[in-house]
């Protein structure tokens, strides 16, 4: 058994390794830009390419110039409200890094290069400054999310599709919420201020990639949430992986267990997903205790979706 269990370590290693080392991870920094500056496209160059990945810009110069896509950032401003603020993120930066991008109401990503024909293991996604503050406070164009007594069940997400073979809708979607106040409970309504990481392997092998947003605050023209976020560090999962355990404090216990699965976390647990050893899900749960007693003896991979990415460890079921 002891063997057994240090051939799965090594699996997980080798894994997570091979996955990173087969894509170039797209953190933005290979474009030039001045210090708190940006890159809206307006140079027509149709998109920018870091990475493994190529992120589509399109600059209409009509009406004084406007874009919609990806635009590369390294602007620093987590207050100023507004439009005028519309390429900052509202952590003040990137995932650990000067660049990263600000997507605005439509556009796809190309995969490309050695992470074409792979899995995409994910991306690192925040709100920008704008939309932040908009569905924070309200503005006069947007209401405050949660209303006047904090009880509106108000939303902001967007949907992601992958595409393959050049335009066929891939079998799986996700969702990522950038806002939530649909709780019961008010004090679990967030709009989403940090980096959070986007898990994509379930897509399996896909070409592009595309966004959708979707708002409870709407009105005659449509959505009037600022159609932004921010993204960064794309094809990053052994960072997802290793680093994110050194920055946390996780425990699960017992191990071995036979009925009850207990895990605490130090951040907030968004989802845990147990895979048996074929790949197979067996469970999923958003509880921080798990009945396990059904689950054939033998060993487990443990999946923790959290704020700061994910951490995966193994557990045995006697």
């Amino acid at each position: 058994m002891k063997k057994l269990v240090q051939s799965v370590g090594f699996l997980i290693l080798a894994l997570a390794f091979n996955l990173a080392a087969a894509q170039n991870v797209a953190t933005f920094e290979n474009i030039s830009l001045s210090p708190n500056s940006f890159n809206n496209g307006s140079n027509f160059s149709g998109g920018f390419k870091s990475g493994d990945f190529y992120f589509r810009n399109n600059y209409d110069s009509s009406f004084g110039g406007f874009w919609s896509g990806i635009a590369v950032s390294n602007m620093k401003d987590d207050s100023s409200r507004g439009f005028t603020n519309q390429y900052s993120s509202i952590t003040g930066g990137g995932w650990n890094s000067s660049n990263y991008g600000v997507y605005y109401s439509k556009g796809n990503i190309l995969i490309e290069g050695s992470a074409k024909g792979k899995p995409v293991s994910g991306f690192y996604i925040t709100n920008s400054t704008y939309a932040y503050y908009d569905m924070k406070e309200g503005s006069n164009f947007t209401k405050k999310f949660g209303g006047t007594s904090g009880n509106d069940p108000d939303y902001f997400k967007i949907k992601i599709s992958g595409w393959k073979n050049g335009g066929i809708p891939a079998d799986t979607t996700s969702e990522v919420y950038l806002a939530d106040f649909r709780f019961s409970n008010n004090a679990e309504d967030y709009i989403l201020k940090d980096w959070k990481w986007v898990d994509l392997t379930s897509f399996g092998t896909v070409d592009s990639i595309t966004f959708k947003f979707y708002s409870s605050d709407t009105g005659v023209f449509g959505i009037n949430t600022p159609l932004y976020f921010c993204i960064d560090n794309m094809g990053d999962e052994l960072m997802s992986i290793e680093k994110q355990e050194k920055n946390i404090n996780l425990s699960i216990y017992p191990n071995p267990a036979r009925t009850i699965l207990n895990i605490d976390c130090s951040e907030k647990i968004n989802e845990i997903e147990i895979f048996n050893l074929h790949g197979s899900r067996v469970l999923q749960s958003k509880e921080s205790v798990i009945d396990i007693e059904a689950l054939e003896r033998g060993i487990y991979l443990v999946q923790l979706k959290h704020n700061l990415g994910i951490s995966v460890q193994k557990i045995i079921k006697e």
